[in-house]
């Protein structure tokens, strides 16, 4: 009986014990993405600070007079203004 109790006690050892082992080397690849996908995190907001600065720069107005100048756009257009009736009469 001695001898049963003895190797269920080291079959169930052994068995905890690649358990642990196995658990130890998956936690290993796990951190290892999680280092990966927070490298992939910080280059990501990186790069969409990058994209928010550059879409200010060109919403703002000096770069649209800066490329209207640069394409020759410089005849400034007339403004129609409503005040004249032969547009609200459509005459």
């Amino acid at each position: 009986m001695n001898i049963i109790k003895k190797n269920i006690f080291y079959l169930v050892f052994a068995v905890l014990l690649f358990a642990n082992v196995s658990i130890f080397i998956s936690s290993m690849y796990l951190g290892e993405e999680i280092n990966r996908f927070d490298s992939e995190t910080k280059q990501l907001s990186q790069e969409n600070l990058n994209l928010e600065k550059e879409v200010y720069q060109v919403q703002s107005l000096q770069y649209a007079a800066s490329l209207s100048a640069h394409l020759n756009f410089t005849k400034q257009s007339q403004p129609v203004y409503f005040e004249n009736l032969k547009y609200a009469l459509n005459r």
